[in-house]
């Protein structure tokens, strides 16, 4: 069986947390919403790699306004980063392959040829805040007090680098005509979409169009990020503006952005050609992230958006045996081509959020039955790996290096990315699961008393499975696998088409 806690080791980097993987595209560099998500399961089992992880990226965070145009990196004061990269790590040099990445991402985002910082995130700052308010809840406030040195010389405190992030939220909030924590990128070349899915068709509408990147974006699960952030931050530091202004964000997402007739979160709202807001109305993974966030909590009628949430995100449109798809089968055709954030892609680091947003609002049944599935896809891959290939049939390529044919006759997946491994944020995902069925640390501190009712009508609509105990079940797994092989260079294209079209596929008229 796969070793997490092998992983694990062999990721850390040196007294600044965890590189994003271990593999070709995403070693020796440091990511700002990988390391929070590591670190939030790590506060409790490995909490001096948490410490370590904050300290990092206080260090990074933004301090200039970078200008806009080409080669710019989107640097703000307060803004934490999305991905850092060095030549040298200590004393190491980086690898030729990590090397060749810097410079290719140098000549995109700026860097001074030894290394490139680019801030092309507008969850990572929310997500840093929250890490800082749950490693103080956790281990105490001291940390508050201690001190980096960041890469413009000065030195601060991480309550000053709090307090900055703050400002950038908040800041953020401000300059919206909406009031939401928006994005919008101000490089050309940069990540058009500056969240976690960050593919270039993972924001789409029901009629195919990929949302409109050239006005600001309100992601739903970031607006639940920033009001973890408002209302934590507040209540540490006595700050009644930002309660308020949580407790106004939360009236704002749930008047703009809960589809009623859906009974679902939109993915998020953007501007059509004329300026006016309106729903990406797609139904995606996203909304279910609400789940793991405050945002719900201590709503007279969380009820209503509990349940719809999790009738959705539990339903066969969504679960597989390796955890959970980023869009639902009934919205396959809105994309032309297996996108590394649509129908076909699993994610784990996915599917653990929504696990432990299960767990804290009382679907344990539900949340145990997802958590198998990631325990059982990583096993049978062989690896801490980054998102498995699923048909819509349900054949999961858990041959993800495609180094194992079984004939000569694969099925093509037409797609840009090949799953990396292993994966940080993986690693510690399944870390936390390894733990939590060992009776060891919660999975979640926060949890909602058991809705058996929901839970039991949710969990009886899918197959139930148990995690492989043993190597000879996971190898059962491993030989009924779908046959897949990846084309890259088609879906390099057709990514390319639909980038350049604005629209998922070329076919007109598409409706789910």
């Amino acid at each position: 069986m796969v070793s997490a806690i092998g992983d694990f080791f062999r990721l850390r980097a040196p007294g600044q947390g965890l590189f994003g993987s271990g593999d070709v595209l995403f070693s020796d560099a440091i990511f700002g919403r990988d390391s929070v998500t590591a670190a939030e399961v790590l506060l409790h089992l490995y909490p001096v790699v948490a410490e370590e992880i904050i300290h990092t990226l206080a260090r990074l965070q933004g301090v200039v306004e970078a200008p806009a145009g080409p080669h710019s990196n989107e640097e703000e004061p307060g803004k934490i980063h999305h991905e850092h990269r060095s030549l040298f790590v200590g004393a190491r040099r980086i690898s030729a392959t990590s090397e060749e990445v810097l410079r290719h991402l140098a000549g995109r985002w700026g860097g001074d040829g030894s290394s490139v910082t680019y801030y092309g995130s507008v969850d990572a700052t929310p997500l840093y805040a929250r890490l800082v308010l749950d490693y103080c809840t956790v281990h105490g406030e001291s940390i508050l007090s201690s001190a980096v040195t960041r890469l413009d010389g000065a030195t601060v405190t991480i309550r000053e680098s709090l307090l900055a992030a703050m400002d950038w939220i908040t800041g953020r909030m401000d300059n919206s005509d909406l009031g939401f924590v928006e994005f919008r990128r101000r490089n050309p070349d940069g990540i058009t979409f500056q969240v976690w899915k960050d593919s270039g068709t993972s924001y789409v509408h029901r009629d195919a169009s990929l949302a409109n990147w050239d006005a600001p974006i309100a992601a739903i699960e970031v607006q639940a990020y920033a009001y973890d952030a408002l209302a934590g931050a507040g209540s540490l530091l006595r700050r009644d503006d930002w309660r308020e202004r949580a407790e106004d964000l939360r009236g704002r997402v749930l008047d703009r952005m809960w589809m009623p007739e859906e009974q679902y979160f939109a993915m998020g709202i953007d501007r059509d050609a004329g300026g006016r807001p309106r729903w990406i109305e797609s139904i995606a993974s996203n909304g279910a992230l609400v789940l793991d966030t405050g945002l719900l909590d201590g709503l007279p009628d969380s009820e209503e958006y509990v349940s719809g949430l999790v009738r959705r995100i539990g339903s066969p449109d969504f679960v597989t045996d390796a955890g959970i798809r980023c869009r639902p089968l009934s919205e396959d055709a809105l994309v032309g081509f297996q996108d590394y954030h649509g129908t076909w892609t699993v994610w784990t680091k996915e599917t653990f959020e929504v696990v432990r947003g299960l767990h804290r609002q009382g679907l344990h049944g539900l949340a145990r039955q997802l958590a198998n599935r990631i325990l059982n896809g990583v096993n049978a891959a062989g690896a801490d790996v980054e998102f498995l290939y699923v048909s819509p049939e349900g054949r999961v390529m858990y041959d993800f290096r495609g180094a194992d044919p079984r004939d000569g006759a694969p099925t093509e997946i037409v797609a840009t990315n090949r799953p990396e491994a292993p994966q940080a944020w993986t690693v510690t995902a399944v870390l936390a699961l390894k733990h939590w069925y060992g009776r060891g640390p919660v999975l979640h501190r926060h949890s909602h008393p058991h809705r058996s009712r929901l839970d039991a009508e949710v969990c009886s609509a899918i197959p139930r499975l148990e995690a492989f105990r043993t190597r000879a079940e996971a190898g059962v797994a491993y030989a009924g696998r779908g046959e897949f092989v990846i084309n890259r260079e088609l879906g390099r294209e057709r990514d390319l088409r639909a980038r350049s079209t604005r629209r998922g596929t070329e076919r007109e008229g598409v409706e789910i």
